[in-house]
Parts: structure tokens; C-alpha cells; sequence
């Protein structure tokens, strides 16, 4: 008697179920989609002044929940230049953007945002050290507006407070009583604030707060914070890393123009932007030549880590892949100083960088660098690990296991101390979060 042969492998149906669950999240709608908050901010006379903008991480979200504030911060700043633009969201008034106390960095993608029509927002808690104050102050003098929230009278007194263009006092969180008291002191305070009632939720709380003193009121008593929302147009991480490499190496404007041209998606980002009414330019930018002169290589190169650090933002991992990325490139790099010449150190960052590059696109490393035209031994130590970048990335990867096996054998192979390691890990730590990411 012959008996089938039953093997333990997936049917047809349920590997079709399978390919339908591994496909079906391409085509979800919510992740091509771009969200952001705004809550109208009045003056006394119920004109709008500008909004408060806020997270969201989609469209049915009603509070900005998040786990990493730096990363919330630059995905408002993304979805306000890139995805949804500053007019259609500004309408020409002020923005208000809630910024961790880590984003105020000399790299940081503040810089990209309109000066005038621009309130970066700290909670009252914030702790700035001595070089973000500087920062700050930097900001304030171009142009920017900082607000910080008063959630006690003790906000007054924090180093923050001196630079602050407006004073939001959180009605939540001050006592009724407290809150002439509070209103006192703020105006009678050396410099100018414009002072802001915020969740504000009844008529007679409005009224008590202009007869206090205060110039604008936010709050659900005038409206409930809107998601607006845009379809989102995302770049290659490839294309915005190889752009990344040709302005650290501030190659040719002609690599760099080309570089850009290679994505689409890419290209209308920047020219979108460059043309947003923030850039306040008189003329239409029409080529990317000129948005490049315009923009120039250090703000170009923002932009773009911006878009890198905020691609996918819906995928938790997305961000922690793209920090990974830039600092084991950056970690190789340092490594290599003195070692290599000013064009091998360049492809030391490049290796490091693209390592990761089959994590961020869900494609095997061949698929991955397969049209960037990358140098040979950048391709042969991604390809084969084999060639003198090889054993900086082994060493680069074995840093990051926790482990740390293989560590020692490969400082040794390399006449690394371990001294000159840690220097060099700490230093691309520093220099990764310089930008912000």
C-alpha cells in the first residue's frame, strides 16, 4: 500500500498567506502618510498670532506620545519643511516647536527653520549645560523666538528664562491663587515677554487671564488641536547617504547636483523646499545647481541628515539603524586618521556608513550598492571583507557587540591601543549627536 509523502513545509495557501502579510504593510496606506498637530495661539483680541506645533504619530493620535523628544522634535521640523510645507501649515504666522534640551546643537536642524516665523518651545524643566545656552543665544540673535514654559515660580530663576521671547504659563499645572502672583512677577521682570496662557478650557479663565495682564491665550476653550496630514514622499536612504559623502568631502557641485538627480524623490524635497515661503527668496529656485549654491554644503548637509534621521518614522528602528550607520562610519574614519590618505579616509566613512545599508532596505548587500558606483575597495570590504578597510569594520562591528568579542585580537592586528579606541568611539558618539540625529 503506497502512503502519500507528507512533508512538514508550508502549503500553497499558507505561504501565500505569508507573502500577503510580508507585503501588506507596503501597502498601508498610514505609512506613506505624513501627520502634524497644530493648536491655534490668539492674542487679546482673539486674532491669530501662530500655532503651537505637535507629534503625531498618525491620524486618529490626539496626544503627542513618544519615547525619544529628539526625535519628535525633528519629525515636526521634517513634516513642517519637507512633507506638508510651512505655508500650508504657517499660513504666513508663527510656529511654535516644542525642542529637547539635546537638539540644540551647532549641527542641529534648527537652523533650517524660518528665524521669523519661528518660537522654539522648552518645558519649564529643561536643563541646558553651558554650551547649548551659548547655542541658544546664538539662536536669539538671529532672529528666533524661545518660549519656556512656567509650570511653578521656580522657572523664572532657571538660566533658560533669561533668553526667553515668551513665557507660557501652563494653567494646569498653576494654582488658581497662584497664578496673580505668577502673572506679577513676570511683568515685573527686566525685559520684555510676551505672555502666553496655555490650556486655557472656560471663558472666565480667558477673561481672568487678560485681566492679569497675559497678551495670548491656547487652549481647548478655543480650539482642540488639528492633525493636518500629507502623503509622504520618501528618498533612498542610499541616495541621501551618498549625498551625505560627497559634501563631507566637499566634492564638486557637479557630483553633487548628479548625486541628487539619481532620486527622484530626493530632488523634490529640496526643491520644495527651497522654495517654501520660509526661504523668503524673491526668485523661484528651478534647478538643483541652484538650490545647492543657495542652500550651500553645511545646510545642505543638515537638511539631509535631517531626512536620513527621520525616514520611516514610523518604524521604531529606523532612527537607531540611521545613528548606527553615520557613527560606525565616523568611528572607522577616526580610526583610519593617519593611517590612510584624505580620499581612503573618505571611504573608510563610506564602508562604515553602508554596512548597514541591507538593514535599512530590507535587500541583500550586492541589491543594496548595486547602482552607487562605490569605490573598489569600499565594494570588496562590504562584498567580501577582504582589503584594507576590512578589518576597521570588523573592529567597528565588534565595538558594538556587547560582548566585545574579537575586540582585543583585532587592536592588536591593527596596533590600535585600547586608549586610542575609546578615544575614537567617544569622539564619533559626540560628533553623531552634533548632528542631531
Amino acid at each position: 500500500m503506497t502512503h502519500a509523502v507528507t512533508t512538514e513545509g508550508p502549503t500553497t495557501q499558507q505561504r501565500d498567506q505569508a507573502l500577503s502579510a510580508a507585503i501588506e504593510p507596503a501597502f498601508d496606506d498610514t505609512r506613506q502618510m505624513a501627520f502634524l498637530g497644530r493648536q491655534p495661539i490668539l492674542d487679546r483680541h482673539q486674532q491669530l498670532i501662530g500655532y503651537e506645533l505637535l507629534y503625531r504619530a498618525d491620524g486618529t493620535a490626539t496626544g503627542a506620545a513618544f519615547e525619544d523628544a529628539v526625535h519628535a522634535s525633528l519629525v515636526v521640523i521634517a513634516s513642517l519643511l519637507n512633507e506638508i510645507g510651512t505655508e500650508q501649515v504657517l499660513g504666513g504666522k508663527v510656529g511654535f516647536v516644542n525642542v529637547a534640551a539635546r537638539s540644540v546643537t551647532e549641527h542641529s536642524p534648527l537652523s533650517l527653520l524660518d528665524a521669523r516665523h519661528t518660537v522654539l518651545e522648552f518645558g519649564g524643566d529643561v536643563q541646558l549645560d553651558e554650551a547649548a545656552l551659548q547655542r541658544l543665544a546664538q539662536l536669539r540673535k538671529d532672529g528666533f523666538g524661545v518660549a519656556v514654559t512656567v509650570d511653578s515660580p521656580a522657572a523664572l530663576r532657571t538660566p533658560i528664562f533669561a533668553l526667553a521671547s515668551h513665557a507660557k504659563v501652563d494653567l494646569q499645572r498653576i494654582a488658581p491663587a497662584q497664578l496673580p502672583l505668577v502673572a506679577k512677577l513676570l511683568t515685573a521682570m527686566g525685559g520684555r515677554r510676551v505672555l502666553v496662557a496655555e490650556k486655557v478650557e472656560s471663558r472666565e479663565q480667558a477673561q481672568h487671564c487678560l485681566e492679569l495682564g497675559f497678551d495670548c491665550l491656547q487652549g481647548y476653550y478655543f480650539a482642540r488641536p488639528e492633525t493636518l496630514s500629507a502623503r509622504r514622499l520618501e528618498p533612498g536612504k542610499a541616495a541621501v547617504l551618498q549625498a551625505i559623502r560627497l559634501l563631507l568631502r566637499n566634492a564638486d557641485v557637479v557630483d553633487v547636483d548628479n548625486a541628487l538627480k539619481r532620486d527622484v524623490a530626493l530632488s523634490v524635497k529640496l526643491l520644495r523646499y527651497m522654495n517654501s515661503a520660509g526661504m523668503g527668496l524673491s526668485a523661484r529656485i528651478d534647478s538643483l545647481k541652484q538650490a545647492i549654491s543657495m542652500l550651500g554644503y553645511n545646510k545642505l548637509a543638515r537638511w539631509l541628515t535631517l531626512l536620513l534621521a527621520t525616514a520611516d518614522s514610523r518604524d521604531p528602528t529606523a532612527q537607531v539603524l540611521a545613528r548606527t550607520a553615520i557613527t560606525r562610519g565616523r568611528l572607522i574614519e577616526l580610526l583610519g586618521e593617519g593611517r590612510f590618505d584624505v580620499a581612503q579616509r573618505d571611504n573608510l566613512f563610506i564602508a562604515g556608513t553602508f554596512s548597514l545599508l541591507p538593514a535599512m532596505l530590507m535587500v541583500p548587500m550586492a541589491q543594496a550598492i548595486s547602482d552607487l558606483d562605490l569605490p573598489p575597495m569600499v565594494a570588496e570590504a562590504l562584498l567580501e571583507r577582504t582589503g584594507a578597510l576590512a578589518p576597521y569594520l570588523e573592529l567597528a562591528e565588534a565595538c558594538e557587540n556587547p560582548t566585545l568579542s574579537g575586540v582585543a585580537a583585532l587592536c592588536k592586528a591593527l596596533d590600535l591601543t585600547p586608549k586610542s579606541l575609546n578615544l575614537a568611539q567617544m569622539q564619533a558618539i559626540d560628533w553623531v549627536q552634533q548632528l542631531g540625529i
